[in-house]
């Protein structure tokens, strides 16, 4: 999939280059999926969101052992389905995806505001694909006394259009 951006990115010309981490690649991949799956009126509202592990964009970065309320999300407001249905959706998701990636700086904390007030400008019904944790999150390093774990379910994805993602138990993905 990398390989693929990384050609139709070049062939479309693309004014930026896109970062095209693990997580950029498989949630545009996922997104783009969903919406397609879904297919109907081209011209509804959709979106996504996905989680943003703050600890190392606070001002006074936080230890990666703390797991806590360091959390923020990104949200993409809402824009016509055709954009992603199409035969340049993927790279279109991966720009939007790899653009909110980039979006991300110190002043994190000061921009959860602006990112509550943004959700009215979601209308019902949008399809809005987001994704629980992070291939960074590091929830096979947490050891709360007892031991990493053996095994870890995100429960909170068994409605809606959620996805969930966390690295390997060997940390290799």
């Amino acid at each position: 999939l990398r390989e693929r951006l990384k050609r139709e990115s070049q062939l479309f010309s693309s004014p930026k280059e896109l970062r095209l981490s693990t997580f950029v690649i498989t949630y545009s991949y996922a997104i783009t999926c969903l919406i397609r799956a879904r297919g109907g009126d081209p011209n509804r509202p959709v979106g996504y969101g996905f989680a943003v592990d703050c600890r190392s964009l606070m001002d006074l970065p936080v230890p990666s052992n703390y797991f806590g309320n360091c959390v923020s999300a990104s949200f993409k407001k809402p824009f016509k389905a055709e954009t992603l249905m199409g035969e340049e959706g993927f790279l279109a998701a991966a720009r939007f995806v790899s653009d909110s990636v980039e979006a991300f700086d110190k002043n994190v904390a000061l921009k959860i505001p602006e990112l509550l007030a943004g959700f009215k400008d979601f209308p019902p019904g949008a399809q809005i694909p987001s994704v629980a944790g992070s291939t960074r999150f590091g929830v096979y390093g947490l050891d709360f006394g007892w031991g990493r774990p053996e095994r870890v379910m995100v429960v909170s994805i068994d409605q809606g259009e959620a996805v969930s993602m966390a690295e390997s138990r060997d940390g290799n993905g």
